[in-house]
């Protein structure tokens, strides 16, 4: 897919993979509706991206957990004065505790944001992708969809529904202008990862990726019109193998292969 001149939308534009991604797309010509939660963070972006590359940049400050805030940016997106090709649904949360002592705030956070946020923006918009020549859903998974990760397990299985939503719409939109890529990053040096106190001096440095790095592929992914795409082959390999291996023999190896959990049990 030729990006020059195409209309994106990308939630979760103001840090790490999102914000990374809002410049490798201004970089390819995208002109780019931007949202996410820090409004003052948010202006930075797109006043960065339009002094220095030649495309429109148009935002909105929006809480997407809040069924309310989703509403107005999508009917912003509706009657903004050009349709959009590409949606990219990037924005997420998670957090790093053991499920049983996890604020319940924090999961019903997580899920709305993981699962709902996508499932309604895209229900929204695939009307408007539609009537466009070629259209695009990007939808941002994870390597841990399909391997056990303790701590995360909220956050992992979000991801796991991601994967598996982006796989069936796929096969539903065969035949129609809209192609679905779902991308899936391995270790991603994000503002998540920093303040989630995972230690990660387990995890050798080939694993840990930059946004800047894992945004670049997502973008040639989406030139390349892929469909399933993973950040590198280590973390493409493992995720194959985990749907091989019994599931013991995975909970024996990943119950602290990675780190400890927060109780240091």
């Amino acid at each position: 897919m030729d990006l020059c001149g195409k209309q994106g939308v990308l939630t979760g534009a103001s840090r790490g993979i999102g914000r990374a991604l809002a410049v490798e797309l201004a970089k390819s010509g995208c002109n780019l509706l931007l949202t996410a939660l820090e409004a003052d963070e948010l202006s930075s972006v797109a006043n960065d991206l339009q002094s220095k590359f030649p495309i429109s940049v148009a935002t909105m400050a929006a809480n997407l957990s809040e069924p309310a805030d989703r509403k107005n940016l999508i009917e912003w997106i509706k009657t903004y004065k050009k349709a959009p090709e590409i949606l990219i649904n990037n924005a997420g949360i998670g957090y790093f505790e053991r499920f049983d002592s996890s604020n319940w705030s924090n999961i019903e956070k997580t899920l709305s944001l993981n699962i709902s946020t996508l499932i309604h923006i895209t229900y929204e918009l695939i009307p408007l992708l539609k009537k466009r020549p070629q259209a695009k859903i990007v939808n941002i998974s994870s390597g841990i969809a399909r391997l056990p990760y303790p701590g995360l397990a909220v956050y992992g299985a979000t991801k796991a529904f991601v994967s598996s939503f982006s796989q069936s719409l796929a096969a539903e939109l065969a035949g129609t202008s809209i192609d679905v890529l779902c991308f899936h990053p391995g270790f991603t040096m994000t503002p998540f990862i920093g303040s989630a106190g995972m230690d990660m001096h387990k995890i050798p440095r080939l694993l840990l990726h930059t946004p800047e790095k894992v945004a670049t592929q997502v973008v040639r992914a989406i030139k390349k019109n892929k469909q399933w795409a993973y950040s590198d082959f280590i973390t493409r390999s493992s995720s194959f193998l985990g749907t091989l291996l019994p599931s013991r023999l995975k909970t024996y190896i990943f119950k602290d292969l990675f780190w400890s959990l927060p109780d240091g049990k």
